[in-house]
C-alpha cells in the first residue's frame, strides 16, 4: 500500500468528466462522418471490373476442342452478363434514393431490393448454376461465416451489406465465375500462372511490322506460318483481343492506336506464346545541323533542313500565323511577315502536334524606285508613284525635296501615301534639277511592321 497514490475527490470527478467528454467526442466524430469509410469500395469495384474484363477476354479467346467445353464457357459468360442486372438496379437506386454520403453506409438496397426482392433469387440461381457446371472451388456449396453458420449465397454476401459495397460484391462474383471457368478449362493464359514467353524476333515464323508509328498510322502485322505448331490462335495488344484476317497461309492484323505511348503485343500459337512491342510517337519538329544559321529576316525566304524521321509520311503541314511556309523533300521554306518571335506549328490531321519558336529581324534599309500606274519601273517624267522593290512592303509616306538646276530655292513636299504629289510631278516634268526622296516609311504586307528605306536620288529634265 506504500505505492498507492491518493487523489482528491474533486480531482477524481474532474477525471471522470474528462473521460465522459472524450466519449462524447468519439461518438460525435463517428456519427458526423458521412460514410467515407465505405467509399473506398467504389474505387475497388472499378479495379475489379478491369480485372474481369481481362479475364472475360481470355475466356472468350480460348480455342476449345469439344462442344461441352464451349457450352460451359457460354454458360459462364451468360451468367456474368446476368450479374450486370444487379449493378444496373443499384445504379438506378443510387440515382433515386441516395442523396448524401451518409446513405452509402446504410443497407436498404441489400435488404429490400436483394434479399427481400427479386434479385436475391436471381443471385442464388446463378450461384447454383455455376456450382452445378464447375468444380465449385471458387463457388463452394457451403458458405460458412466466422461463427460456422452456413448460409445461401444471397444471405452470405448481402446480409446487412452497406450500399457502397454492392458493386464490389457483384464484381467479386464475376471474378469467381470467370477464374473458375478458366481453371476448369485449363486455359494457359490464366493471369495467376507463370509462362515462358519468347520474343517474336526469335520465333520460327516470319513477321513484318513497323516498330515505331506516328499517331494516325495503322499498326500492320503480317505473320507467315509454315508449320502447324506455329499457327496463330489469337493476338492481343495491351491485353485486348484483336480481330485477325487470314489470307492463304498468312495471318494479318490491322490496329489503329488511339494515343501516344508504348504498346505490348502478345501472340499465341498452338505451341508457344511470343511477345513484341511497338511505340506510337508524337510528331516533332527537329532541325538538321546546317552550314547556314537560321537567321530569319522579315519578308525574305529562308530554307531550313528538317529531319524526316520525326514526321509522318502524309497528313501533315507546317503552319504559322506570322509566316508563309512551304515544305518539300526535307526542306522547309519560311518567309516571316512580322518582326520578333512567332510560332511555327507542325499540324497532323488538323491538330497541332508540335511547335517551335522562331524569330525574325528587320531587314536592312530597303530600296525603292519610281513606278508607273501599272507598277512597272518608270522614269521621273512618267512616274506615278514610289514603290518598294521588295513586293512584301509598300510605301506608306515620304518627303521629297526638289533642287532646281539654276540654283533657285529648293522646294519640299510631304506625302502620306505612295503617290507622287501632282505639283511635284508637274515641277519635275517642267524644270531641270535633282529630286531627292527621303524619310521613306514602308509597311509590311500584314500591316504590322514599319521600316525605313534608302533615299532615292534622281535627275529630272536633263
Amino acid at each position: 500500500m506504500g505505492n498507492t497514490l491518493k487523489i482528491r475527490k474533486s480531482k477524481h470527478l474532474s477525471y471522470q468528466k474528462q473521460g465522459f467528454l472524450y466519449l462524447v467526442f468519439i461518438l460525435f466524430l463517428f456519427f458526423s462522418q458521412a460514410g467515407e469509410y465505405v467509399m473506398h469500395y467504389n474505387s475497388m469495384a472499378k479495379t475489379q471490373g478491369a480485372l474481369n474484363q481481362y479475364l472475360e477476354s481470355r475466356l472468350t479467346g480460348l480455342v476449345l476442342e469439344d462442344e461441352a467445353s464451349d457450352q460451359y464457357r457460354q454458360g459462364v459468360l451468360a451468367r456474368v452478363q446476368s450479374l450486370d442486372s444487379i449493378s444496373k438496379e443499384f445504379r438506378a437506386f443510387e440515382t433515386q434514393s441516395i442523396a448524401g454520403l451518409d446513405q452509402y453506409r446504410e443497407n436498404q438496397f441489400a435488404e429490400r431490393v436483394v434479399r427481400r426482392g427479386t434479385l436475391g433469387p436471381l443471385f442464388d440461381k446463378l450461384w447454383l448454376e455455376q456450382q452445378a457446371q464447375s468444380r465449385g472451388r471458387w463457388t463452394p456449396t457451403a458458405l460458412a461465416d466466422y461463427d460456422g453458420k452456413v448460409s445461401e449465397a444471397t444471405e452470405y454476401f448481402f446480409k446487412e451489406a452497406p450500399n457502397a459495397v454492392i458493386p464490389s460484391l457483384v464484381e467479386h462474383a464475376k471474378t469467381s465465375f470467370l477464374v473458375e471457368a478458366l481453371e476448369d478449362l485449363n486455359i494457359q493464359a490464366l493471369v495467376f500462372e507463370k509462362y515462358t514467353m519468347e520474343r517474336l524476333e526469335e520465333a520460327g515464323f516470319t513477321s513484318v511490322f513497323k516498330k515505331r508509328l506516328f499517331l494516325g498510322e495503322n499498326f500492320e502485322m503480317v505473320i507467315n506460318s509454315e508449320a502447324i505448331k506455329d499457327s496463330v490462335e489469337f493476338v492481343s495488344i495491351n491485353s485486348k483481343m484483336q480481330p485477325l484476317g487470314r489470307e492463304g497461309g498468312a495471318t494479318k492484323l490491322f490496329y489503329r492506336p488511339g494515343t501516344w505511348g508504348k504498346y505490348f503485343v502478345e501472340i499465341q500459337t498452338r505451341s508457344q506464346r511470343f511477345y513484341t512491342s511497338f511505340e506510337v510517337v508524337r510528331p516533332r519538329i527537329r532541325f538538321i545541323a546546317q552550314e547556314e544559321l537560321i537567321d530569319l529576316t522579315l519578308g525574305q525566304d529562308q530554307s531550313i533542313s528538317i529531319n524526316n524521321d520525326f514526321i509522318p509520311e502524309q497528313g501533315y503541314s507546317f503552319e504559322s500565323d506570322f509566316a508563309q511556309t512551304s515544305y518539300e523533300a526535307g526542306v522547309l521554306v519560311v518567309n516571316p511577315s512580322t518582326i520578333g518571335e512567332f510560332t511555327l506549328r507542325l499540324v497532323v490531321n488538323g491538330q497541332a502536334a508540335d511547335s517551335v519558336l522562331l524569330g525574325a529581324r528587320s531587314p536592312r534599309l530597303l530600296k525603292v524606285t519610281l513606278a508607273d500606274a501599272q507598277g512597272q519601273e518608270a522614269s521621273v517624267t512618267a512616274a506615278h508613284r514610289i514603290q518598294s522593290i521588295n513586293p512584301n512592303f509598300q510605301v506608306l509616306s515620304y518627303t521629297a525635296t526638289f533642287y532646281p538646276k539654276d540654283g533657285t530655292e529648293a522646294k519640299t513636299f510631304s506625302s502620306l501615301s505612295r503617290l507622287l504629289r501632282p505639283e511635284l510631278a508637274q515641277l519635275v516634268q517642267e524644270t531641270p534639277g535633282t529630286l531627292v526622296i527621303k524619310n521613306i516609311s514602308l509597311i509590311s504586307s500584314n500591316g504590322t511592321t514599319k521600316i525605313k528605306a534608302e533615299p532615292l536620288i534622281v535627275a529630272s529634265n536633263e
